[in-house]
C-alpha cells in the first residue's frame, strides 16, 4: 500500500513528507486509516540526535500518536476488526505481559523494545 509519511533523512534537517510503501499487516498487527496524527516534541529529539534509549537514527518515520479506523487486521488479531475506531499513543503495549494484564500498559514489558525500532509483535524491522 502506498501512503505518505513524515521522514527524517539526516540529523538537524527538516522533516519531509514522502510517499512510502507499507507492507500488509503481519501477525498481531493492524492497518489503520489515520484521521489525525501527531509529530510531537519527542520526534524533535530524533532531529537533534538527543534521543534516548538507543532510538534509531535517520532515516526514520516520525509520528507515534494518532486516531483512525482499522481497515485490515493481520493473522491472530482477535480483539480488533475492520471498522473499529482506535487511538494510539507514544508507549506501545502488547496487551499480554503482566504489566498490561494488570492495567499498567504504560510499563509494558514488550514496549521496552520500542526504542530499538523493532515491531513489538514479532521484533522485525
Amino acid at each position: 500500500m502506498r501512503t505518505r509519511a513524515a521522514v527524517l533523512r539526516e540529523l538537524n534537517a527538516p522533516w519531509s513528507v514522502e510517499e512510502i510503501d507499507l507492507d500488509p499487516p503481519r501477525a498481531g498487527e493492524v492497518l489503520v486509516k489515520l484521521a489525525a496524527a501527531g509529530v510531537c516534541h519527542s520526534d524533535e529529539h530524533l532531529v537533534t540526535g538527543d534521543h534516548v534509549g538507543g532510538m534509531p537514527g535517520p532515516p526514520v518515520i516520525g509520528g507515534h500518536e494518532g486516531a483512525g479506523v482499522v481497515v485490515e487486521v493481520g493473522p491472530g488479531v482477535l480483539d480488533l476488526a475492520p471498522g473499529d475506531h482506535i487511538a494510539f499513543g507514544f508507549i506501545p503495549a502488547c496487551g499480554n505481559c503482566p504489566m498490561c494484564a494488570s492495567g499498567h500498559s504504560s510499563l509494558c514489558d514488550a514496549g521496552a523494545n520500542f526504542p530499538n525500532g523493532l515491531q513489538i509483535s514479532d521484533r522485525t524491522a
